[in-house]
């Protein structure tokens, strides 16, 4: 090996053309040492951490991993082998071929990519919430509202019918109307808060608003970043006079939505919270390496965290200016287990260590198969988190009741970390609701006097 590399060195330097085979064969040998380098460090807890937790509902396959090490050291010996051969036979015209043939295969790529492009309803398993809603100028897309569809029409999703009332909210009808004056939880999220593949009577919503006897209003959406859920809280929370809670689910995968570029976002920009419109380039490569291949560099990483705990604190204070107490759910799947043993952990440090959350571990039997969203049990368990953690904090007396099977739904397993009431709701901010005629506690300890 030693003699190899010694040969090509003097070959590059003492050639006719030393100059252009030096800088062919470091154009070369740069992205293979890097395929080479990245297939040795590339390891379980790398792929955890870089695309398993950032981008995906579900892990990937076993051999996903395995198959992209295998494949990195494939094209970097072959990359190596390339350059080897081109520091001993390169010339300019060789080098100009090579060029046009590269650039031909882009463009070759792109049309390619718009030729297989579909709509999103005639796609194999198309997103149900492109089927119910449209593009929205503020959110990205949003359900049409007054609407009512038994979805997916095809695919191998669990089919359920899905009513859209005159908010543009998942609701038990689309002629359900709500209630401004009536206590409120407001549910904001993605598709697992949406209630997923599930009958509205089998959502966490549902059985939350029936558990604790109080109006729940679901506005999440399918598909959403942290920044969309904010902004539907947002929106949501001056409909109602009695706002009591804000409970937003947080899923790792967001992480990745949070930063894609092709819908209107939220950025921190001179340390505020602003809005970024789309980005509008009409090549279909550059969405595909921005915003869909399935990975986070350390530094997007990094960047996407720093944002998400900047629009989750956002709205925590949106929630307590209201009066209502702000909760953020973590659905883990796999068994009860210390915190530490999450492999979300670093996660939950990262965003929610200094707001009130619970992190609700959910059996894998108890998901839909081949979905990766809870079914009822999974749905129960998370509303049972819930109810919990908010009767812990504003003294309501219950127990989980109906659960729909054998150790699918319990208590809210440990760690359950949850903010003390004197931060969720300040003195000073009750005060000012009594003032206005509503003691968001009274509520609550009338009840409990009422059950006990």
């Amino acid at each position: 090996m030693e003699r190899t590399v010694r040969n090509v060195l003097v070959h590059l330097s003492l050639g006719p053309k030393p100059m252009l085979r030096r800088i062919v064969f470091l154009s070369i040998a740069a992205p293979a040492g890097f395929l080479l380098w990245f297939a040795v460090v590339a390891n379980g807890a790398w792929f955890q951490r870089h695309v398993v937790l950032p981008a995906y509902r579900l892990p990937p396959p076993a051999w996903a991993l395995p198959a992209l090490r295998i494949g990195a050291l494939a094209l970097g010996f072959g990359l190596m082998a390339c350059a080897l051969a081109a520091s001993r036979r390169a010339t300019a015209g060789g080098v100009a071929r090579v060029a046009g043939a590269l650039l031909l295969s882009v463009c070759a790529s792109e049309l390619v990519l718009r030729h297989f492009q579909r709509p999103e309803p005639e796609r194999p398993d198309p997103r149900l919430e492109w089927i119910l809603g449209v593009e929205d100028p503020r959110t990205g897309w949003a359900f049409i509202p007054n609407r009512t569809m038994v979805l997916p029409p095809h695919g191998h999703q669990r089919r359920a019918l899905y009513a859209i009332d005159a908010h543009g909210d998942r609701a038990p009808s689309q002629d359900w109307v709500e209630d401004p004056q009536a206590p409120t939880i407001i549910i904001t999220g993605e598709s697992t808060a949406v209630g997923h593949g599930l009958e509205w009577h089998e959502t966490f919503a549902a059985q939350l608003s029936e558990k604790l006897s109080m109006q729940v209003v679901n506005v999440a959406e399918g598909g959403y970043g942290s920044d969309q859920a904010h902004l539907r809280a947002v929106d949501a929370l001056p409909r109602f006079a009695h706002p009591v809670a804000v409970v937003s689910l947080v899923l790792p995968v967001q992480l990745h939505r949070n930063i894609q570029d092709d819908r209107p976002r939220l950025v921190v920009r001179d340390g505020a919270l602003v809005t970024e419109p789309a980005c509008r380039s009409p090549f279909r490569l550059r969405q595909v390496f921005v915003d869909e291949i399935p990975y986070l560099s350390e530094g997007q990483l990094q960047r996407s965290l720093k944002l998400t705990r900047t629009i989750l604190h956002a709205t925590a204070d949106a929630a307590r200016a209201r009066g209502a107490l702000p909760l953020f759910v973590v659905p883990s799947i796999g068994p009860p287990r210390p915190r530490e043993k999450h492999p979300e952990a670093f996660i939950v440090n990262a965003l929610l260590d200094d707001l009130p959350h619970v992190v609700v571990d959910i059996d894998p039997a108890h998901l839909i198969p081949r979905d990766g969203h809870p079914d009822r049990a999974g749905a129960g368990r998370i509303a049972d988190a819930i109810a919990t953690a908010l009767a812990s904090r504003l003294r309501v007396s219950w127990e989980p009741r109906d659960t729909p099977g054998p150790g699918s739904v319990s208590s809210v397993p440990e760690p359950v970390e949850v903010e003390p009431l004197g931060r969720m709701l300040s003195d000073d901010r009750l005060q000012v609701r009594r003032d206005a005629g509503h003691d968001p506690l009274s509520i609550f300890v009338g009840r409990e006097r009422r059950v006990g």
